[in-house]
């Protein structure tokens, strides 16, 4: 099966991703109104997804109880900063995300990706996998996979497997093992990246963000600055740094953005209720954090170019 899809809304896009089994929340991190597509293909034992985005997006949740959920990144345009993170691992044009999704629970993983770069994700059978790597006593490529969140990978077989994958996606999946050979040798003969102290912190810290920012408990009352830091154990200035490089903001404007994204899910599923506009709407601002509605809509209206009431009217 293959198919491609339009979206204008990144719930919309998220909804399929459910359909598919991967229970996926995804939060633009820029205000405006963006568009997104995807294509996929799937057969059995593999699937493959491509999304492009016209805003940077982070995704919160993936990973699925049956495969290994690899990602890669292709260039649109030419850039000089950072086009994605998989797990805190940066994504570079040669790298292959996502290996620590064979150990993790499930949707438990994240990634972030900039609108300059396309995301693809390639979800391979773990039991399938493991007994091809076992087959071809691929020991180096059996460690990279329990040990590291990402590989970089110069060789042969990673430009097959992504031209593989560039082409089935759009024809559909006819020779799903070649999936699994492709990747055995990405992983046999990939690189590792040698982190310092400081970096395995800040990629632990990410996910502690990550993780903190879509906690739906802690939604109704926002956390202050420094009840974050001292809920994460860092320090001001180490948590801006890091969440600026990351995620292009302060980590208070991102918990906000990922409560406002939520409360648009919230009102898109209340549309067939019986409750009034306004009451539906105050209940929603409310239960996601935000107590005064006028500066609720405010900001809703910012970041989608709508106004609850109006999201209400459409779902």
């Amino acid at each position: 099966m293959k198919l491609t899809l339009s979206y204008s809304d990144p719930i919309h896009l998220s909804e399929t991703l459910v359909e598919l089994g991967q229970t996926t929340r995804i939060t633009q991190l820029e205000v405006g109104e963006g568009i997104y597509s995807m294509s996929y293909a799937n057969a059995p034992g593999v699937s493959i997804a491509e999304i492009k985005a016209s805003k940077a997006l982070l995704y919160e949740g993936w990973g699925t109880d049956w495969s290994v959920d690899f990602n890669w990144i292709t260039p649109l345009r030419p850039s000089s900063q950072p086009l994605g993170y998989c797990e805190g691992f940066e994504m570079k044009e040669n790298s292959i995300g996502g290996l620590n999704t064979l150990n993790t629970s499930v949707g438990s993983s994240w990634g972030k990706y900039s609108e300059l770069c396309s995301s693809t994700a390639c979800m391979l059978d773990k039991t399938i996998l493991m007994e091809t790597l076992h087959a071809c006593n691929a020991t180096e490529a059996i460690y990279n996979l329990s040990a590291n969140k990402g590989i970089d990978t110069d060789v042969a077989a990673s430009a097959q497997l992504r031209k593989l994958a560039r082409r089935e996606i759009n024809t559909g999946i006819i020779s799903p093992t070649k999936y699994y050979d492709l990747i055995a040798c990405c992983l046999e003969e990939g690189s590792q990246r040698h982190f310092k102290k400081k970096e395995l912190k800040n990629q632990q810290l990410l996910s502690e963000i990550v993780c903190l920012s879509h906690e739906t408990k802690k939604m109704q009352s926002p956390m202050s600055l420094a009840e974050v830091c001292e809920y994460l154990d860092t320090g001001q200035a180490s948590l801006y740094r890091v969440c600026q490089e990351h995620f292009g903001m302060g980590i208070i404007e991102m918990m906000m953005q990922v409560r406002l994204e939520e409360s648009r899910r919230a009102l898109m599923m209340h549309g067939h209720l019986s409750d009034s506009v306004e009451t539906t709407i105050r209940d929603v601002a409310v239960r996601y954090g935000f107590k005064h509605s006028g500066r609720y809509a405010r900001r809703y209206f910012t970041s989608f170019g709508e106004l609850p009431s109006q999201t209400l009217e459409h779902s």
